[in-house]
């Protein structure tokens, strides 16, 4: 090891977090966690920011979302998990301090202050109504986020950590410029596929085809059915045999033998063998067959307890049309709607809050500068999704 890393040692909990020390103060370090700083990193973020925002949001009335007991509680959780992930991979096990607490309240406050402005009263999405005001000072907002890029960039040359922060860097931004091609690809299936991608209608249209049998009430009335008319068919192909055993060809006349059921003329055999095995009837003819031990032909052979190919596709196909989906009404179309990507500024400013891992005083600054605008966003209006339903 380094002469400036230090031995974790695990004689109690706490000392058992990584907090592993380099050259840079742990800015070359992805993953980190101290137990004591994560707590106070998570009572600032998740707790005394955002009831500070709503006490002064309340005495001076500005602008936020009427929130329930159950919202905040979602903000809550939501931010547990928020505060959760930034502090482990964005080095506030190492950074975290009293400059980034002092910060924090100056740009969650000073923020709060600049959305009241009239002409900031707007979104981002909404860039192409924007007053002078609002692009003066929205352009200036960028300017200063560009030159503090410009700030942690060198820092990151200087770390020799730069070959893996700028490509970070863009992967973190994926949350946003994917939301594109999602986009996209979710108007594309409303205008050529209303089933969607049909990747859930394959998965089930297949294990359909592998287990759909008749049912076994449906397979056992089927099977007694069958299982009458071959016993009538036996009993007219035994009929037929002992007939064409006591016939000769000269046989013109009836055969009285004192038994009026037996009593069958040639007329009869004839009648017996169009009806019995005659052409017109092909499954009581293979039936007759296979009892006089006549060759049958192949496909002539019929599964009784199998349904037919067509039968099976008219069951599968009605069954795919009314997948289990709880919001979706039988027989309904899927709830797909059009998009709008509306881009949040807590989105904006919670990536940013993962680069600002510098030991510096000014990426310290930043730190607390982009939580606090982070903190107005959430708790001011929720975790809104970047993604909305066009109306």
């Amino acid at each position: 090891m380094g002469a400036n890393e230090t031995v974790p040692t695990y004689h109690s909990f706490v000392d058992g977090c990584y907090l592993h020390q380099d050259a840079y103060g742990g800015a070359a370090t992805l993953v980190s966690f101290h137990l004591l700083r994560y707590a106070l990193f998570t009572l600032m973020l998740v707790v005394v920011g955002p009831f500070t925002f709503r006490i002064v949001a309340a005495f001076f009335d500005l602008e936020r979302d009427f929130k329930s007991i159950v919202d905040h509680f979602d903000d809550v959780t939501s931010g547990l998990i928020y505060s959760y992930i930034l502090f482990t991979l964005g080095n506030y096990a190492h950074t975290f301090s009293w400059v980034t607490l002092v910060f924090y309240f100056v740009g969650l406050l000073v923020f709060c202050v600049l959305v009241e402005l009239p002409f900031m009263r707007v979104s981002l999405n909404g860039w192409r109504s924007w007053s002078t005001g609002a692009w003066a000072v929205n352009l200036g907002g960028l300017a200063l986020v560009l030159v503090a890029a410009g700030f942690h960039i060198r820092w990151a040359y200087l770390a020799g950590i730069l070959q893996w922060y700028l490509p970070l860097f863009v992967l973190a931004t994926a949350s946003v410029w994917s939301t594109l091609f999602v986009k996209k690809l979710q108007h594309h299936c409303i205008d050529n596929r209303p089933e969607g991608l049909g990747i859930e209608r394959r998965t089930r249209r297949a294990a359909l085809i592998l287990f759909t049998r008749r049912s076994a009430k449906a397979r056992r009335q089927y099977q007694a059915e069958q299982a009458d008319q071959l016993e009538q068919l036996r009993q007219r192909a035994e009929q037929y045999a002992a007939n064409t055993a006591a016939a000769t060809p000269s046989s013109l006349q009836p055969v009285d033998n004192g038994n009026d059921d037996l009593a069958i003329s040639d007329l009869d055999i004839r009648r017996s063998d169009s009806q019995g095995l005659g052409e017109g009837n092909p499954g009581q003819n293979n039936a007759s067959r296979s009892l006089l031990n006549m060759p049958i032909e192949p496909n002539h052979r019929e599964r009784i307890d199998s349904l037919t190919h067509e039968q099976k596709n008219e069951l599968i196909e009605g069954k795919l049309k009314n997948l289990h989906y709880l919001n979706v009404q039988t027989n309904g179309p899927l709830p797909l709607h059009r998009l709008n990507l509306h881009l949040h500024h807590w989105q904006i400013f919670y990536i940013l809050a993962f680069f600002t891992r510098f030991d510096e005083f000014a990426s310290k600054m930043c730190a607390g500068v982009v939580l606090g605008i982070f903190t107005q966003g959430y708790a001011a209006y929720g975790f809104d999704p970047m993604v909305e339903r066009k109306c």
